[in-house]
């Protein structure tokens, strides 16, 4: 009796005890402020990495794990709210479109024949009717090509093809060629997709107008659109304007922007990553040679050399008012930095040129995909543009916005995702860094004296210095359309988890001011636990050079000429030449370099005496000298992006440097697979072998 009695006050205890337990479990609930900056952070970066979770847990007394946790089930909030609000839109979509199907086919119940005002034909009239209609088109194709057989019989031109005269009957703003022009090749009756191969081909000079005066009218109310929309950004400050959760950049609201801009996206992702950012940049060029600039896809080409691999002009529409430097057009460009593990970003753009006042123009730029040939586009631009005022003594103040959205269908590498991810790498400040860079560059190269920052040393003429600072340009350009890697040729060795993977690609080159034949360009990106500035020092430093550069054979490099390209007495171009051996005593090395508050380059090539002199004398035109560039890009990793302390060095930022090499194997033809392996591996191994060096003496044994 004790004992039953004993165990079942026994059980009771336990269940009592339980009970409370439960009862008494402790559930953790974040405070508003927790929440607040988790919401702000989430906005800006939805993928913290270990580094990131650990210091926001210090800053909101959270453990990383609740950090993790948190944005594991925010971003599975956020997935399943945004497929929601998109699978609303899309029944909406529906129902509107089943909607005006039905009044469609209302509406052609009640159709007449316009001639004689009867019912409409018939299923069975019209069929007769088609074939009536391709009976004679047969009948004209045989007559078109009795003519055609006749004239070539003749010794005359032969005629055009019918898909040439169905071509320009459907849009006679084309011409393909008169007795002074040679014919443009016509356009198939199919839509093409606009690629980067069919921009080449076409005439940047061609004036083309849209198909019909819809579409014209459409362009032009989505122009004016675009430029009140930007002036209203860019003098609009806060709310709408916020400083990131993660560093002090200025980043739209969103949610407010939705509020005051009805926007609609080409993407129709609910993925879609949004970009934004502005900055304010004094440069020293005269506003309206900069608005030239801008509409001239060559000088937009040449000024972003660095971050504009191809832009071409396919639309020029008509001018809304010539007295006050009104234009637009429509231009396809492509955008590519850093590295070959950062995909390239291709636009449809409309761009728009308003002068405001006499000292004051907008340029705007808005994605156009309706009607275009341009298929699936990963990025699509939301207005943007720059404000442009003109100031004294030939300056100019540049307001700059970016409003992009991204579906990137290609993962990019991890050790860039969080510099593009963050918005960094194609926001604002990158165009109004390279912007200001470039114009103080070209007003330093068209200077009729030497300025005393320059060392002239070999190069005796100004002539001679405008050439090899020309040359240096050239470098640049070259070396940054090279890491596109977009040969015909490809052996990809890149890997997620091996960041100095190489990728290697194989070009046969028949263009001027490149050697002519086989070239192998190899490339590699890794991360340096140094700031920008530390590894810009170190590939600059000339002492120390001659221990990574396999260039020097080992012996010391040293300056015979230099030339400053901004007001950073850092940014040169120099001519370099080595204290080598008797047999290699004819070369020299060309080298340009630049840093700015995003990175730096540095990039140069090897060349003979002769080719050097020629570049020297100022007498030859630098776009033909041939010359095949290598070197460096270095980048910050996009992690508490700051302005560099480039005094005291004091920036504890960590680097992303991209290596690339070229190298000419062998005349204009490929020789064969033996060969091309051979000549991938040989550069493999160098650019390997080259980069192991420079870790080894920044101290830096693993990239990270």
């Amino acid at each position: 009796m004790d004992s039953n009695h004993d165990s079942s006050s026994s059980n009771g205890l336990e269940t009592s005890m339980s009970t409370t337990n439960r009862d008494n479990k402790i559930y953790h609930r974040h405070s508003v402020h927790q929440i607040q900056r988790l919401e702000a952070y989430f906005k800006e970066c939805p993928h913290p990495d270990d580094t990131q979770r650990h210091k926001l847990g210090e800053e909101l007394n959270l453990k990383p794990k609740q950090i993790k946790f948190w944005f594991q089930n925010k971003r599975t909030q956020a997935k399943a709210q945004s497929e929601k609000v998109f699978n609303a839109s899309l029944r909406a979509e529906n129902i509107r479109i089943r909607r005006e199907n039905e009044v469609i086919q209302e509406a052609l119940k009640t159709v007449t024949c316009p001639p004689c005002g009867g019912p409409r034909p018939g299923k069975e009239e019209r069929k007769l009717y088609l074939q009536k209609m391709r009976a004679h088109n047969a009948y004209l194709k045989r007559q078109l090509e009795q003519i055609s057989d006749f004239v070539n019989n003749n010794g005359g031109h032969s005629i055009p093809s019918v898909n040439s005269l169905a071509s320009t009957s459907s849009n006679p703003h084309f011409s393909y060629g008169t007795s002074s022009n040679p014919p443009l090749k016509p356009p198939s009756l199919e839509r093409e997709q606009y690629t980067h191969e069919h921009i080449n081909n076409a005439q940047p000079t061609q004036h083309f107008q849209p198909r019909s005066q819809m579409e014209k009218m459409m362009m032009s109310q989505t122009m004016v659109n675009a430029v009140t929309e930007i002036i209203r950004l860019i003098h609009i400050e806060e709310p709408m304007w916020i400083k990131s959760s993660i560093d002090d950049r200025l980043v739209i609201d969103q949610e407010n922007y939705e509020k005051s801009f009805t926007n609609i996206s080409h993407l129709k992702s609910p993925s879609a990553r949004i970009e934004s950012s502005k900055e304010v940049v004094v440069v020293p060029m005269d506003a309206r040679n900069l608005v030239d600039m801008f509409f001239d896809t060559e000088k937009w080409a040449r000024i972003f050399s660095t971050i504009v691999n191809e832009a071409k002009t396919i639309h020029v529409l008509e001018s809304m008012d010539t007295q006050r430097q009104n234009f637009s057009q429509l231009i396809y460009e492509q955008l590519h930095i850093l590295s070959p593990l950062v995909p390239p970003r291709e636009f449809m753009i409309l761009r728009c040129c308003q002068q405001i006042e006499d000292d004051l123009w907008v340029i705007a730029d808005v994605s156009c995909h309706e009607n275009i040939d341009f298929e699936s586009p990963t990025c699509s631009k939301r207005p943007s543009g720059c404000l442009i005022q003109a100031l004294p003594n030939g300056l100019s103040k540049v307001t700059w916005m970016e409003h992009v959205e991204v579906n990137e269908k290609v993962r990019t590498h991890r050790i860039y995702r969080d510099l593009l991810c963050g918005g960094f790498g194609y926001g604002a400040r990158r165009w109004t860094v390279t912007l200001e860079r470039m114009c103080e560059r070209l007003h330093l190269s068209s200077i009729s004296v030497f300025p005393t920052t320059d060392f002239a040393g070999v190069v005796e003429t100004i002539e001679g210095r405008r050439s090899v600072m020309n040359l240096g340009e050239r470098m640049l350009k070259n070396f940054a359309w090279i890491l596109k890697m977009s040969g015909n040729y490809d052996f990809s060795q890149l890997s997620e988890t091996n960041s100095s993977g190489v990728r290697v690609s194989v070009r046969v080159n028949s263009e001027a001011g490149q050697p002519t034949g086989l070239i192998v360009c190899a490339a590699s990106s890794i991360c340096l636990p140094l700031s920008p500035l530390q590894v810009y020092n170190f590939l600059t430093n000339l002492e120390i050079r001659h221990q990574w550069d396999v260039l020097c054979h080992g012996y010391p490099a040293a300056e015979v000429a230099g030339f400053a390209t901004g007001t950073d007495d850092k940014n040169r171009v120099n001519i370099l030449q080595t204290a080598s051996t008797a047999e290699d005593a004819d070369m020299m090395i060309i080298q340009d370099s630049f840093r700015d508050a995003l990175g730096g380059m540095v990039v140069y090539a090897p060349v003979d005496l002769n080719t050097a002199s020629a570049a020297v004398s100022g007498q030859v035109n630098p776009s033909g000298i041939p010359i095949l560039p290598s070197g460096f890009i270095i980048s910050r990793d996009g992690h508490h992006f700051t302005s560099p302390e480039l005094e005291d060095g004091s920036d504890h930022s960590k680097s992303l440097l991209t290596v690339a090499f070229q190298i000419l194997v062998s005349g204009p033809t490929l020789s064969g697979d033996l060969q091309i392996e051979e000549s991938t591996t040989t550069v493999n191994t160098l650019i390997t072998s080259t980069l192991q060096r420079i870790k080894v003496m920044l101290t830096c044994n693993e990239g990270k």
